[in-house]
Parts: structure tokens; C-alpha cells; sequence
């Protein structure tokens, strides 16, 4: 009789991770801006702007990795590029639609929208070319 082996692993989604940090980033851009430390003034670049594209550079790493190990829903492993992508923009313009809407002393700006689209990209983008190490 022949040994059964051993079942493979099963890749974890860790759907967990992408959620946690888009709950993260709603946190730190919708309180209120009297609550906020002071921001230090950057010659360059403005830390706001620097800051909005990096915590959605995570969230597109966190999304996408998470969506293309996931086994639940085949299309969105197919699909998951764009559907991180357009994800990304959209919970981007609702950020800066609920600061426009809801009075917290914070202001929706365009170019907010534009950092946080910029960062999903570059997120994007790298594990692209990252691709053959971890797919």
C-alpha cells in the first residue's frame, strides 16, 4: 500500500489585512482636524501628500495580494489589477467627499484624490514587476 501524502497547504487570502488598513486610513483622514498633530513643513513635497500616497501604495500591496490568493471568487483573481485599481480611486473619492460633507474641520482636495490614485498606482506597479518572487 502506498503512502497517502500530505494535502498541499492552502495559500491564505488574509482579507483580514486589506480591511484593517482601509479601516485605518478612514480613521486618519476623517478625524478631526483639531485633533490632528502638526504636520512638519516639507520643502519638497508636502507630507500631506506624501502621506496620502503611502498608505494607499500599502492598501494596493495589502488588496492585491490578498485578492489574487483568495480562492472564493475566481473573477477577482482574474481581474484583480483593475479591480484594486478602481477600488483604490473610489475609497479616495469617498475620503474626500465625506470631508467635504461632514463637518469635521478637514477639507476635500483634488489633489488629495490625485496622491491617494498616484500611490495605488506605484503600489501596483511594483508588484508587477515583483511578480515572479511571489505569485
Amino acid at each position: 500500500m502506498l503512502p497517502v501524502a500530505p494535502p498541499p497547504p492552502r495559500r491564505r487570502a488574509f482579507v483580514a489585512l486589506p480591511l484593517a488598513w482601509a479601516a485605518f486610513i478612514l480613521v486618519l483622514t476623517l478625524t478631526p482636524a483639531e485633533d490632528m498633530p502638526a504636520t512638519p513643513p516639507w520643502e519638497l513635497l508636502s507630507f500631506d501628500t506624501a502621506a496620502h500616497a503611502f498608505v494607499f501604495f500599502v492598501l494596493a500591496v495589502l488588496s492585491y495580494f490578498s485578492s489574487v490568493r483568495q480562492p472564493w471568487f475566481p473573477w477577482r483573481r482574474r481581474h484583480a489589477f483593475s479591480l484594486v485599481l478602481a477600488e483604490g480611486i473610489l475609497l479616495g473619492a469617498l475620503i474626500e467627499f465625506l470631508q467635504i460633507t461632514m463637518d469635521l474641520g478637514r477639507h476635500g482636495e483634488w489633489s488629495d484624490l490625485l496622491s491617494d490614485g498616484i500611490g495605488t498606482v506605484a503600489g501596483l506597479l511594483l508588484l508587477h514587476a515583483c511578480r515572479r518572487w511571489w505569485a
